[in-house]
């Protein structure tokens, strides 16, 4: 059985406090508890092995499979809310580094409470390709190309009600990275779809889409 690793980070105050002295628990996708962890005065976990599928597999496109396993992660710190988070890819040679935003408790809670999120699968694994629906505006070229920073993510459709975010460029790019592509791809396939990122991105925001 090939090995990848997990560390996770907790933070809070939009991550720029650590929390130490979190609890971290580590299950495999059967539920069973396979590690306890606490986050250090820099609110990291140590970094833990775990079982995975071999990375050739990512590497083959007639692969069916999902060439990755999936653990799922509880933290809990005293004063905060609990999180759980499931579908943690972890690939071969690979350290995933999980960032956790830990929420205070309301001074009128009695208990906290646990928020769930789901990481999901990379584009490339779903059985569907991803499109875009609903109306896009005529586009405005704008004079000269500018790096955004931070860039305003649409969580939606087009003209949806969904909410606006806005993140850093260098944070954006890693996290379409992460949703689209395996980390154990080549380098050479990795350095050209996050050109291909960097590039769409870019060309919205010079065309202001």
């Amino acid at each position: 059985m090939a090995i990848g690793y997990l560390t996770i980070q907790a933070r809070t105050a939009q991550d720029a406090l650590p929390v130490s002295g979190a609890q971290i628990r580590v299950f495999d996708s059967q539920g069973n508890s396979l590690y306890v962890l606490m986050t250090d005065e820099n609110g990291e976990s140590q970094t833990i092995p775990l079982e995975t599928v071999d990375k050739s597999f990512s590497q083959n496109p007639y692969y069916s499979g999902i060439p990755y396993t999936s653990y799922n992660v509880l933290a809990k710190a005293a004063g905060f809310n609990s999180l759980y988070i499931s579908d943690i890819p972890i690939f071969e040679g690979e350290t995933a580094i999980l960032p956790i935003n830990l929420i205070p408790m309301l001074e009128s809670q009695r208990s906290p409470l646990q928020a769930e999120i789901s990481v999901g699968k990379p584009a490339v694994a779903m059985d569907t390709m991803r499109h875009q629906e609903g109306t896009v505006a005529e586009p405005y070229i704008l004079r000269q190309v500018v790096i955004p920073n931070p860039i305003t993510v649409h969580l939606g459709p087009p003209g949806s009600s969904a909410s606006n975010v806005q993140v850093s460029f260098p944070d954006y790019v890693k996290n379409v990275a992460s949703s689209e592509i395996y980390p154990t791809w080549p380098e050479a396939a990795l350095r050209a779809n996050i050109y291909a990122i960097i590039t769409f991105a870019l060309n919205r925001v010079y065309t202001e889409w």
